[in-house]
């Protein structure tokens, strides 16, 4: 199976698409000649059996009424990406102002933020592709606890996207090394993300936070919003920002407090 993407065949991951399953977030067609990314595979079925990432399975099935209804219209075209309450879906693609070389662990497909038992937090990306680029490259979180629209769009062209909150992972090349840093915009305090809270499997990027750690917000946390993008270099210069979650919007998080964490 393939993905159709910016006018080429590219490479994507055969999933079966059952009743409750989760929504592929691409227009697929089948391929006698495709290489297939058994790490993302494995994720995938591990997430769905139970396993590690299973809490974002159970959030989709929770928050996603039709998940076949959801993919057909991906595969029709008649849409491409779908948001609901802690995560969004979408087709992956570079953002036009983006003047780097784009590898596929830029490019997000799949973006969640959510509150989950035992006061974890929960940001976590599946890209495109594994953790290939041989640089540095940089996953940024961005979280709005209320104060977000009084400090204003963190990229002037993009208005939609305000936050309070920056959460970066620094990630060296090759996926190696990932570390972790907190941003306050309201104070310009700062606290760093203990690495053993990063795990980067293949495709997929996850960081948990104790929540009762996160600054405290304006609004209850089930207002807090989210959105999630790749960058090659620090900044807010859209010249160095492969791919936006959301293009110029923000996202509610989802409280899921009776759903455990599987790592």
């Amino acid at each position: 199976m393939v993905e159709f993407l910016e006018g080429r065949a590219l490479p994507g991951v055969a999933v079966p698409i059952e009743r409750g399953a989760v929504p592929v977030p691409a227009a697929v067609v089948r391929s006698r000649a495709i290489t297939i990314d058994q790490g993302a595979v494995a994720a995938i079925r591990s997430a769905i059996s139970g396993g590690s990432g299973a809490e974002w399975a159970a959030t989709i099935r929770r928050q996603v009424r039709n998940p076949l209804s959801v993919v057909a219209r991906f595969v029709s075209g008649r849409i491409t990406s779908h948001t609901v309450t802690g995560i969004t879906f979408r087709i992956p693609a570079s953002q036009p102002a983006f003047t780097g070389q784009v590898y596929d662990q830029l490019l997000p497909t799949v973006a969640g933020a959510s509150f989950f038992k035992n006061n974890v937090f929960e940001m976590a990306a599946i890209l495109r592709g594994p953790f290939r680029n041989p640089a540095t490259s940089y996953y940024v979180f961005a979280l709005d606890r209320g104060a977000g629209a009084s400090l204003g769009p963190v990229f002037a062209d993009r208005p939609g996207i305000v936050a309070d909150t920056l959460v970066t992972i620094t990630v060296g090349p090759f996926g190696a090394n990932p570390t972790g840093e907190l941003l306050d915009l309201t104070n310009g305090s700062r606290q760093t993300i203990d690495p053993a809270k990063i795990s980067i499997r293949s495709a997929t990027l996850r960081v948990f936070l104790d929540a009762t750690n996160l600054p405290a917000g304006l609004v209850p946390i089930s207002q807090y919003r989210f959105n999630m993008w790749t960058q090659t270099q620090p900044g807010d210069d859209l010249a160095n920002v492969a791919g936006f979650a959301l293009d110029d919007a923000m996202a509610r998080v989802a409280v899921q407090k009776s759903i455990a964490v599987r790592r």
